[in-house]
């Protein structure tokens, strides 16, 4: 906009006042510090509510600084001073930086040049004196750290005419970058979000040739801290770890103030040694004042290319500390220690269990609310429980039982041929059959609810079949107030809110039980006050619909179904649902919700994208909204990664890759024909392949992928049909695999919590670490069965402690809690609780 600031930003209110954006979710205030204010954002950091990694990119989003803009990029803090240990203990505070002062300062002796230089720039106005020429961001520093990777790679070419800069001005250590940082009078620079998130920056996995320093050192891979053991990714663990310490927590403030705060301008600033090129700041100079068109472009030049100083949020009073953690919420499975002082309860009075005929079979869903728990149980009835936490009593929690309503028959009931011995679906008119078959046997309700339960149960030990056809159990199931009024509350409120609603329990009923795996192939929504139908719909999918995940964002759904695709649905938001959807979906679904109904009805769902990739029937999917991916996992052992508001594909994750396969015919060729090497030529011998095939299938199949769970964090664990979980990045990059020991089926990480929670067939509740898949505690719910399915509280719930859900065999729910109180009971033993152990990491699973 040539004309200033007032044509943009009359432009852009004229936009939000006459145009749908339901992708715009801005303030209606165009005033960063007004913006920072009203979002109260630095209260959910202080209790901690979100971690310091999101609190610092809210800041940086609200200052201005965007992902879209290398000029303005986020700006995050050095963290660490310690590169050169072998081991970093991040209790100790020597081996972090001080967070009080800017870069700049931290040297003595630099800091003592530089005010020498400043006080002699008596040719400048005192308003534009200056201690750093440099700034600490700048696109110049985004393009130092991003070297290795598209599209920076090619902006710094371009940047140095066509080549690569100096080798020995490249970025390729990370001790030396810091000592340079803390050194030289011309580097004061930052780092960037990268540093905490993508350890993919760190290496020159493309291969440019970046050359060789003066020394010929050859520039590749970034060098690593010793501690950091030569990995990436492990250094980028245990920089995250830093970030999120008690000492960086009980300091940020610090930095806050110099970079956002009170001390980044004026009379503070100058006190703090924090005073850079006045041109740097925002409101510095008028560009609308400057006639001569020399001097314009020499400022605008100088403006974007040599840094800019973020928006001040807060222009007077100090920033507030953090509160103690001890005076804080915590996630149940957020550290080792807070693992020993876990606590089983099972209440009496539930609808399911052996002494209770009112709902038969497993417990194979659990849908938690803020003050009520869904119960889905094998013979499909819905038991609702009224729930909430509480100080007092004999248990930390009030639960007791409401009502109990059938929701309807599972594909697992209304097809009877779909048993562990099928190996192939049914035709049309066999279905027809098998389902009246089954309508002469539901006479009973008592026999149709236990038959069920039995069928449920029997497919829940075959998943999943040859057929690719997988029963009904928790991944059949999702609950959802809807996208519009998720949204609605979530404006209303902070973002990341510790409660999104704040009324009256009911609330709660008036949300949406979506399920899938239902006789008529298609995804259907109840109202959870009464399971009325609400809207049925395939979108389609040809075929059964085998699994479904919902986002948090309480509007976006994903299914995976037989036919190998995955569908992309917008829930109750039909603004929000034409924003998203792409032509070929409009054009393949005839502008219908998949079922013949408008799409436009408010009160349903619209498939917005088909995901493709898969060649083989879908199994099981995970969906993490914040990073906007969903992974998919399919029979044939294939993993997926696709963006879900584009609705784009990513890549393929393949476990068994090739080599492992060469492995596993190497080692079945030297078990069943003698042979000491593997001959490539040999193994795809058509002669050969007959007679392994006929020694009991010596080529082993590719498992198939039985469940999936994805971090914030990126990182994807897979659990396999032969009992491997694998863990890799959704790059593709592995980490580690172990054997889980059990037959799983249920599969979550904690949320708020870096925790991998599993259950299965061995009737245990194993907690392992993200670091290397290493089992830290175990739970022994054996007394009731196989472990069917895990749930959690949500962190939307914070302050109310976190609470772990567990659904058995028995029909009966298990709750988990944290007793604060028990610190020093390592055994376990507590009176009518199961037995559990804290792991120690190194004892072989079949011990457990």
């Amino acid at each position: 906009f040539h004309g200033g600031s007032k044509p943009r930003d009359s432009f852009y209110s004229k936009i939000r006042g006459s145009c749908k954006v339901p992708m715009l979710r801005s303030s209606k205030s165009l005033n960063p510090r007004v913006v920072f204010r009203k979002s109260r954002i630095t209260e959910l950091w202080r209790k901690r509510k979100i971690t310091n990694f999101q609190y610092l990119m809210h800041l940086n989003i609200m200052a201005g600084r965007t992902f879209n803009d290398i000029t303005q990029y986020p700006v995050f803090p050095w963290i660490l001073s310690d590169y050169t240990s072998e081991t970093l203990d991040l209790n100790d505070s020597r081996v972090y930086r001080d967070l009080s002062k800017p870069v700049g300062a931290l040297d003595p002796d630099r800091l003592s040049q530089v005010i020498e230089r400043y006080h002699n720039l008596d040719g400048f106005p005192e308003e534009e004196k200056f201690l750093y020429g440099s700034h600490y961001s700048s696109p110049g520093v985004v393009l130092y750290y991003l070297i290795r990777q598209e599209p920076f790679t090619s902006m710094v070419i371009d940047l140095q005419s066509g080549r690569f800069d100096c080798p020995d001005r490249l970025f390729y250590d990370m001790a030396g970058c810091f000592r340079c940082c803390m050194t030289l009078t011309s580097d004061v620079k930052e780092l960037i979000p990268e540093f905490f998130t993508c350890p993919e920056m760190l290496s020159n996995s493309s291969n440019f040739p970046l050359g060789e320093t003066q020394d010929r050192t050859k520039i590749h891979d970034v060098v690593l801290p010793p501690w950091a053991n030569g990995s990436a990714h492990e250094f980028v663990r245990l920089h995250n770890l830093a970030l999120e310490s008690d000492y960086v927590s009980q300091n940020l403030h610090h930095w806050i103030d110099l970079i956002f705060g009170y001390k980044q301008r004026g009379p503070a600033a100058a006190a703090a040694h924090n005073v850079f090129h006045f041109l740097s700041y925002e409101g510095s100079v008028d560009l609308n004042l400057i006639t001569d068109e020399v001097d314009l472009r020499a400022t605008e030049s100088h403006i974007q290319n040599f840094g800019q100083t973020p928006t001040q949020l807060m222009v007077k009073e100090p920033h507030p500390n953090r509160y103690p953690t001890e005076d804080c919420w915590k996630s149940l499975c957020s550290e080792v220690p807070r693992l020993r002082n876990l606590r089983c309860w099972t209440p009496t009075k539930q609808f399911g269990g052996a002494t209770n005929s009112e709902a038969f079979g497993a417990v194979v869903s659990i849908q938690v609310l803020f003050d009520y728990i869904i119960v889905i149980y094998a013979d499909m009835s819905v038991g609702t429980y009224r729930w909430y936490a509480r100080n007092s009593g004999n248990t930390p929690f009030y639960f007791k039982m409401e009502r109990l309503r059938v929701l309807g028959r599972s594909r697992s009931v209304a097809i009877s041929p779909f048993s562990s011995c099928s190996t192939s679906r049914s035709s049309s008119s066999s279905s027809s059959s098998s389902a009246a078959m089954l309508d002469a046997t539901t006479a009973s309700s008592i026999a149709s609810a236990k038959s069920r339960a039995e069928l449920v149960s029997t497919h829940l030990d075959n998943l999943p079949d040859k057929t690719g056809i997988i029963p009904t159990g928790s991944w059949s199931f999702g609950l959802t107030f809807g996208g519009l009024t998720k949204e609605n509350l979530s404006r209303k409120t902070t973002p990341s809110s510790a409660r999104a609603i704040e009324g009256p329990a009911t609330a709660d009923l008036s949300s949406y039980l979506l399920s899938c795996n239902h006789w008529d192939d298609t995804v259907k929504m109840h109202t959870l006050d009464g399971l009325r139908l609400k809207e049925s719909s395939n979108g389609g999918h040809i075929g059964p619909i085998n699994c479904l995940s919902m986002g948090a964002d309480g509007g976006l759904m994903v299914t995976g179904g037989h036919d190998g695709t995955c569908r992309v649905w917008m829930v109750l938001h039909s603004n929000m649902a034409s924003a998203l959807a792409d032509t070929y979906v409009q054009t393949a679904l005839g502008g219908t919700s998949g079922n013949g109904n408008a799409s436009s009805n408010e009160d349903g769902f619209q498939c917005c994208h088909i995901l493709w990739g898969h060649e083989s029937s879908v199994t099981c999917l995970a969906f993490n909204t914040d990073l906007d991916i969903v992974v998919s996992g399919s029979i044939d052992g294939m993993i997926c990664v696709h963006s879900v508001r584009r609705g784009e594909f990513v890549r393929t994750i393949r476990i068994m890759d090739h080599s492992e396969m060469q492995e596993q015919q190497q080692q079945h060729q030297h078990q069943q024909t003698g042979y000491n090497k593997f001959d490539p030529s040999l193994s795809s011998s058509p002669a050969v392949n007959r007679i392994l095939d006929q020694r009991q299938d010596v080529r082993r199949e590719i498992p198939g992928v039985r469940k999936l769970a994805l971090s914030s964090g990126g990182l994807c664990v897979s659990h396999m049909d032969d009992g491997m979980l694998h863990m890799c990045t959704v790059n593709d990059v592995r980490i580690c695999s172990v054997h889980a020991g059990d037959r799983l089926n249920a599969m979550e990480i904690c949320p708020g919590g870096e925790m991998l929670v599993t259950g299965g067939d061995n009737c245990y509740v194993i907690i392992r670490n993200m670091r290397d898949l290493g089992v830290r505690c175990v739970l022994d719910l054996s007394s009731h069965g196989p472990i069917r399915c895990l749930s959690f509280t949500s962190t939307e719930s914070n302050p109310a402690p976190q609470f772990m859900y567990v659904g058995t065999e028995d029909g009966m729910v298990t709750i988990v809690d944290a007793d604060p109180a028990e610190a020093n009971n390592l055994d376990g033993a507590i009176q009518g609780l199961p037995q559990y152990r804290v792991h120690d990491g190194r004892s072989n699973m079949k011990n457990w």
